[in-house]
């Protein structure tokens, strides 16, 4: 009986070392491993201000990140509008995102870092078309979707005036 006790012992133990070296040896698939964690931009604003408005160029793609929070952006109808946010859900942690009439969602990928380090965090981006004239808002809160509400969560919210 205890020899069988045994060798059941060594055949979870045997069992849970392959499931960790199996963890540590995973593999981006195909189309995300030459995708880069910071993406380019192709008509940033960044204000050194909150609650700054701006009015860009116009161009049929914007792209937003952490710089352009709390900002107004006028922007022709029809451009696309990419947002990218640092993400790390190896902690449990993501963005809970919002957006408003006006915006038509299009797409939204996490990329993953080209690092091997176990916990390292990448980038999360989001794709709208700016599809209505009129205003339209953008809001995303960082948190573990299992947990409440406190207000000391990590908030992104951008404003758009689409003409």
């Amino acid at each position: 009986m205890v020899q069988k006790k045994s060798i059941y012992g060594v055949l979870i133990a045997g069992l849970l070392a392959l499931c960790l070296l199996g963890a540590g040896c995973t593999s981006q698939p195909a189309e995300q491993q030459n995708a880069t964690a910071t993406p380019t931009p192709a008509a940033t604003t960044a204000a050194p201000e909150t609650n700054a408005t701006a009015t860009p160029a116009p161009a049929e793609e914007y792209v937003f990140n952490e710089t352009n929070n709390n900002e107004t952006i006028t922007l022709p109808a029809g451009s696309e509008i990419t947002i990218s946010l640092d993400e790390n859900p190896t902690t449990g942690y993501s963005w809970n995102v919002t957006s408003s009439a006006g915006l038509s969602y299009v797409n939204d990928t996490y990329i993953a870092p080209e690092t091997g380090l176990v916990g390292a965090g990448g980038v999360h981006v989001w794709e709208y078309i700016a599809a209505e004239t009129g205003s339209a808002e953008f809001s995303a809160i960082y948190m573990q979707p299992w947990m409440n509400v406190t207000g000391n969560e990590t908030t992104f919210s951008m404003a758009f005036t689409i003409e």
